[in-house]
């Protein structure tokens, strides 16, 4: 319950800590004391929808406050671009290990590769070769002077 006074209270902040967005109803803005939290649970990889209710904010505020707080933004940049760097060592060491899934995933995740045609981005044309074979005949020997006929 103390919780939700302060909530409150933060909220409807003094007009030098609040901008104001309509009659009467001010901007959220991060308590300072909650930065620290904040950072930390960005770096423990908490998820967004649970830091957003961890400060009783919905979720299009807490995305206003990632991108309008430089310190929150600055953190959340860092995990991030760490997360990513920690999970391609952890996938680059299972497709080295073998892992088929793996080593599919990171030719197309890493270098472009598709199921079908060119990597994507890539400037190297790739041959396409066209076999036409001569439908069945009614014997080998039919079959035979067919292929003999289209080799000369």
């Amino acid at each position: 319950m103390e919780d939700e006074h302060e909530h409150r209270a933060e909220h409807s902040a003094p007009p030098s800590l609040a901008i104001k967005r309509g009659p009467g109803q001010p901007k959220y803005v991060l308590p300072e004391r909650s930065v620290p939290k904040v950072i930390a649970a960005i770096r423990q990889g908490k998820s967004e929808v649970s830091i957003a209710r961890a400060l009783g904010v919905n979720y299009r505020t807490w995305g206003r406050l990632k991108t309008e707080d430089e310190r929150i933004a600055s953190a959340f940049g860092e995990a991030r671009k760490f997360e990513e760097e920690e999970l391609v060592g952890l996938l680059m060491d299972k497709a080295r290990a073998g892992d088929t899934t793996s080593i599919i995933f990171a030719l197309k995740g890493r270098h472009g590769y598709r199921d079908q045609g060119a990597p994507q981005g890539g400037t190297e044309q790739r041959v396409n070769v066209t076999i036409n074979l001569p439908g069945a005949q009614a014997s080998v020997d039919d079959y035979m002077r067919t292929v003999d006929g289209v080799r000369a």
